[in-house]
């Protein structure tokens, strides 16, 4: 049963992606909260000559405006933070003998429900599956997995050492 408890907090981020990727984009629009932001207006004039492509369009504060801009760096950064507990959560959740094992197994698994949920996302309306998506979705997941097996480490060697005195 313990084995079953520990997939728990994975299976609770993975329904939250799903339950977002649900939602059409106007339901999750961030734009008017962030227009009458003075924080968010700040940083975008100061990220005004910021300037990239993404998915073959150019991301920049003239293109967007500075609430789209804002609004685009908040989703990225969202879709890098959900993918890193992901990430996070399944090394927990398999808690393999070889650390790397489990490392690379939580972040294919990632890798494969990134995918997944781009294809999902393909089916909402109002909603665009992008690739590029999948690429920031599996570095979360990298830096999520990489963390935990840290955090991992760290307790073992306390453990250890507290067995030891």
């Amino acid at each position: 049963m313990s084995n079953l408890l520990r997939w728990l907090p994975a299976i609770l981020v993975m329904l939250a992606i799903f339950i977002f990727s649900s939602q059409p984009y106007h339901a999750q629009d961030l734009r008017p909260d962030i227009e009458g932001n003075f924080i968010a207006s700040s940083l975008a004039e100061r990220m005004s000559g910021v300037s990239f492509d993404y998915a073959g369009k150019e991301v920049s504060v003239l293109t967007l405006g500075k609430a789209g801009f804002i609004e685009f760096l908040i989703r990225k950064g969202a879709h890098f933070s959900i993918f890193g507990l992901l990430g996070f959560t399944l090394v927990y959740a398999l808690n393999t003998r070889k650390a790397w094992r489990g490392y690379v197994l939580a972040v294919l698994i990632s890798f494969l429900y990134a995918c997944s949920d781009e294809f999902h996302q393909s089916l909402t309306p109002d909603r665009t599956p992008l690739f590029q998506d999948v690429l920031i979705d599996t570095a979360g997941a990298i830096c999520g997995a990489a963390l935990m097996l840290l955090l991992m480490k760290r307790i073992h060697k306390r453990r250890k050492t507290h067995d030891a005195s």
